[in-house]
C-alpha cells in the first residue's frame, strides 16, 4: 500500500475520539488552547537512569514554550506515565494516554520492546509515534508514515564502529559479548553485517542476562580465543564489569560498546575502571563548565540546574533536542493543526543543528531515521572526550 494511502486511513482513524476537540471539527488531542503530547517511560525502575533525565529535557522545551504563548497560541499538555520499563504497566500507560488522555502525540516513549507492542493500536487510533527512547532498527523500519526515529540504530552503531576501529587498529579478529536480550541480539545484527562487510573472522560470540555480575570465565574465554576486538552490546553496570574483568585478566585489546554506554556513570566508574573504553553514539554531551558564561549552552544550564537540582544528563539532551523538533514541526504545521501536517513538516526537516553540538539530523519522505553520522568517544581521564565526528554509517 503506498504511504499516502497508510497516511490518509491512519489520519481518518484518529478523528474517532468522543472529547471535545472533535466537536469543534479538531484533531484528537487538540483544541483551542491545548495540545496533548504523550509519553511512557521509566521513571522508578532499572532504566530511571535514562527516563528521568529524559524526560526532564522534554519537561523544560515544552515548558519554554509554554511560557512563550504556545504553538500558535495552543499551550502543550505534556502528560508522561511511569512504566518502570515493564511491559504490561507500558501497555496499561499507552491505553490510558490513548483512551483517557486523548493524546495528540507520543514523544519520547521508552523501551524497545514496549514500543514495538503499542505502536500497532497507536497508529490504528492515528497517533504518531515520534523520537522514542530506544535505537531498535523497528522504530523507523520498515518505513511507515508515523514512525520517526531521533536515533541512528544499535545495529548500524555496531557496524560503523566497527568499521572505523578495525582500520584504527588493524583488526583482523574480533567478538562479541552482548545481552541475550532484542536489543542485544539487534546489535549482534550489526556485528554480523560488518563482519561480512570487512572480511572479519569472528572468533567468541558471548550472551549474558542483565542480573550477571561475574565474567571472568568470559573473559578468559575471549582471551583465549586470539580476539582483537571486543563488540559490547550492553547496559550500564555489566559494561563495566565486562570491561574491568578484560583489563584486570591483562587483556588490552580494544573494546568498544554503542550508545547506551555513553553515560557519565561509566566514565567515572569508581577506580578508573574504565579508562580506554570506545564507544559510537549519535549525540553529544558537551562540557557544560567550560562553556562561556554569556553562551547559549551556559545558561541553559544553570536553567537546568535551578529547574531540577541535578546535573543534566546526556538523556537531558536528547530529551530536549527530541522535544525541539517536535516543536519545530507543530510550529511548521501552522494554526490548522493535523496529524498529517505534523508528519509532512517533519520530513522537511534537513540538516537541523543540534543546539548542544552534536551530529546534525535530517529527514525525508524516505528517510525517518534522523541522524546524518556518528560520533565516537574514549574514556580519559574518567570523562568521555571525543576521538572522532562523522563517522559514516
Amino acid at each position: 500500500m503506498k504511504k499516502t494511502a497508510i497516511l490518509a486511513m491512519v489520519v481518518l482513524a484518529g478523528c474517532g475520539g468522543t472529547d471535545d476537540s472533535t466537536s469543534e471539527g479538531l484533531p484528537r488531542g487538540v483544541t483551542a488552547d491545548t495540545i496533548k503530547i504523550g509519553s511512557h517511560t521509566d521513571l522508578s525502575g532499572g532504566l530511571a537512569i535514562w527516563g528521568v533525565p529524559a524526560t526532564n529535557g522534554e519537561r523544560m522545551r515544552f515548558d519554554e514554550v509554554n511560557a512563550a504563548g504556545g504553538i500558535h497560541g495552543r499551550r502543550i499538555d505534556f502528560i508522561v506515565e511511569d512504566s518502570q520499563y515493564q511491559m504490561p504497566i507500558a501497555v496499561k500507560a499507552t491505553n490510558k494516554l490513548l483512551n483517557v488522555d486523548n493524546i495528540f502525540l507520543m514523544v519520547g516513549a521508552m523501551g524497545t520492546p514496549m514500543n514495538i507492542a503499542v505502536m500497532p493500536r497507536m497508529f490504528e487510533a492515528g497517533v504518531p509515534n515520534l523520537f522514542p527512547i530506544s535505537a531498535a532498527v523497528q522504530m523507523y523500519e520498515p518505513l511507515h508514515p508515523m514512525k520517526f526515529s531521533y536515533f541512528v540504530s544499535y545495529r548500524d552503531q555496531a557496524r560503523a564502529g566497527m568499521a572505523y576501529m578495525t582500520e584504527k587498529f588493524d583488526v583482523k579478529s574480533v567478538c562479541l559479548q552482548a545481552l541475550a536480550t532484542d536489543y542485544g541480539a539487534e546489535v549482534e545484527v550489526g556485528f554480523n553485517q560488518a563482519v561480512e562487510e570487512l572480511g572479519l573472522d569472528v572468533t567468541y560470540v558471548g550472551h549474558h542476562k542483565g542480573s550477571e555480575t561475574e565474567f571472568t570465565g568470559t573473559v578468559t574465554a575471549i582471551k583465549n580465543s586470539g580476539c582483537e576486538l571486543l563488540v559490547l552490546g550492553p547496559f550500564v553496570k555489566d559494561a563495566i564489569l565486562l570491561y574491568s574483568a578484560a583489563r584486570d585478566a591483562g587483556w588490552d585489546a580494544p573494546i568498544i560498546g554503542n550508545m547506551v554506554s555513553y553515560v557519565p556513570e561509566i566514565a567515572q566508574a569508581s577506580g578508573r575502571r574504565t579508562e580506554g573504553l570506545y564507544t559510537v553514539a549519535s549525540f553529544y554531551m558537551p562540557d557544560f563548565k567550560s562553556a562561556p558564561a554569556d553562551s547559549w549552552i551556559s545558561q541553559w544550564y544553570v536553567r537546568y540546574l535551578e529547574l531540577f537540582d541535578e546535573e543534566p544528563a546526556a538523556q537531558s539532551i536528547i530529551g530536549y533536542v527530541i522535544a525541539d523538533l517536535t516543536v519545530r514541526a507543530l510550529e511548521a504545521a501552522g494554526p490548522e493543526l493535523t496529524v498529517e501536517k505534523v508528519l509532512a513538516a517533519l520530513e522537511r526537516i534537513d540538516n537541523y543543528e543540534d543546539p548542544f553540538g552534536g551530529p546534525s539530523l535530517s529527514f525525508s519522505p524516505t528517510k525517518h531515521q534522523g541522524g546524518n553520522y556518528l560520533y565516537l568517544y574514549e574514556v580519559v581521564d574518567s570523562q568521555w572526550q571525543v576521538v572522532e565526528e562523522k563517522i559514516p554509517f
